[in-house]
């Protein structure tokens, strides 16, 4: 006995540890999404913690974090306030959603913004000559500073970001710095071959991000660096606004906020996959209702066709009873999938697609439910039913009052697997109802998967599963008396 409790237990451990790791893989981000650590990394070691907190601050570009490795020691204070102090246009702000991702910190907080400052997204749209569907799709600006050609669209909506800009915290600005602007030209210039690079250029340095501007006399390459930054520029970026001759304290700066902040950049990192897959279930809130009403309806017709079938096969036994039930039970020989075009072809001809009978009516009967419960109609004292008919009851009255009563515990497993059949199908519904109007969350879930990282993905599918979890955890009495009680009957 306790050699079979020892496979059952780890029969146990095997089912749990990927819903363990699928949840814990949704506190993870792009940094961290792959390892396949139960616990994620930041939670523990402050070494992780500050890779992924660069790696966001930076959206991902290594390339800038390696440039921005400078000022280990310095006065982060006097940092901050300068930081703070400088204009709009000599700054960029951090926190930005990187190209493999579809959420940041900055994008979440101007997404507050604009709705502290428009009543409705319908008003922001009017403002700002767009076509959001809700404030969850709407993006910061871009700023491509580093880029000499680059120029604002004019506009409300730029002016407006400058209003919000203005109110960012230090820890959210990055200086434009013309060492970073002298480190991608120089790139471009050599096609990103640092071997190519001339020596009074290269210097010390061993790759583009450790280049520091320092102009030669009579070098053509200066010259037209300096002719190809914008206007604001030609007489330095940031670092005019800063003590001369000593390099900005960014990374002393970044490691106090670190220090400082540490507990509150953690729950972000936990929670923001969690917030951007709830957002994304309200931007398409009609997906909960159709999953709802799909659920609710598929149940309701699964428990009035299958005991009605059920009930007339148990008290009106004909010859071809056996071979009614063969026929049924061969219904379960077959994949799912292989009905599917029947039944879409079908429903077309009904033209019943796109509707709520499309995924109700094909799974209304149930070859498995039919045989569980007329084997459990079956297995009623036949005496009941005689005490009815002496009292003049009618089948119909003894199925509502006699049958159905003493099978609760087997319409509630049934119920049971309706609601699981319906709230976790996803090809047949995306088959039957194809208009956006009728998808389901799963469906949505899948569309999810086509732009979103694996960290958020595994976010959506933990929320998913957490209905069906919760139904199993409240309902484990009736599902264990649906399994056992048709076996001892």
């Amino acid at each position: 006995m306790a050699f079979l409790y020892l496979i059952l237990a780890v029969g146990a451990i095997t089912t749990l540890y990927p819903f363990a790791l699928m949840v814990s893989t949704g506190l993870k981000g792009p940094t961290d999404q792959n390892d396949n650590v139960l616990v994620p990394k930041y939670l523990k070691d402050d070494v992780e913690l500050e890779a992924k907190y660069l790696d966001d601050k930076y959206a991902g570009d290594k390339a800038q974090i390696a440039s921005t490795r400078i000022g280990t020691d310095g006065d982060a204070a006097a940092y901050e306030k300068f930081l703070l102090s400088l204009p709009n246009d000599t700054w960029t702000a951090g926190f930005r959603t990187p190209g493999n991702g579809v959420t940041s910190r900055l994008t979440e907080r101007y997404r507050g913004w604009l709705r502290t400052k428009f009543a409705t997204v319908e008003e922001l749209n009017e403002a700002y000559v767009e076509e959001n569907v809700a404030f969850q799709t709407v993006v910061p600006p871009t700023e491509l500073y580093e880029r000499g050609n680059w120029k604002p669209t004019a506009g409300k909506k730029w002016d407006d970001w400058q209003v919000f800009k203005s109110d960012l915290p230090a820890e959210f600005r990055i200086p434009v710095r013309i060492d970073r602007l002298w480190q991608l030209f120089v790139a471009g210039k050599v096609q990103n071959q640092f071997a190519e690079v001339p020596p009074f250029i290269k210097r010390d340095a061993t790759k583009f991000e450790e280049l520091v501007y320092a102009p030669v006399p009579d070098s053509g390459l200066y010259e037209e660096f300096r002719r190809q930054l914008p206007e604001r520029y030609r007489d330095g970026a940031a670092e005019r606004y800063w003590r001369e001759g000593t390099p900005m304290p960014i990374v002393a700066y970044e490691k106090q906020v670190l220090a400082k902040t540490a507990d509150t950049i953690r729950s972000e990192f936990k929670g923001r996959n969690y917030r951007y897959v709830l957002d994304y279930m309200a931007l398409n809130g009609r997906a909960v209702w159709n999953t709802a009403i799909f659920c609710l309806l598929a149940i309701l017709t699964q428990l009035i066709v299958n005991p009605l079938a059920a009930f007339a096969l148990s008290r009106f036994p004909i010859k071809a009873s056996g071979k009614i039930l063969i026929f049924l039970l061969a219904t379960m020989a077959f994949p799912a999938e292989v009905a599917m075009i029947p039944s879409f072809l079908l429903l077309k001809d009904l033209g019943l697609l796109n509707t709520f009978a499309a995924l109700v009516l094909p799974t209304a009967a149930s070859g498995y439910m039919i045989f569980l419960l007329k084997g459990f109609f079956d297995s009623l004292p036949q005496e009941l039913y005689e005490s009815g008919q002496i009292d003049g009851a009618r089948e119909t009255t003894m199925l509502w009052k006699i049958a159905l009563p003493l099978s609760r515990p087997v319409l509630g497993y049934l119920a049971l697997l309706a609601f699981m059949g319906a709230y976790g199908a996803f090809m047949y519904a995306f088959l039957v109802a194809q208009d956006q109007s009728m998808w389901t969350i799963m469906v949505w879930i899948y569309q999810l998967q086509m732009i979103a990282p694996r960290g958020v993905i595994m976010a959506a599918l933990t929320l998913a599963a957490l209905p069906t979890l919760i139904v199993f955890l409240l309902a484990q009495r009736v599902i264990m008396r649906g399994i056992v009680l048709p076996g001892e009957r």
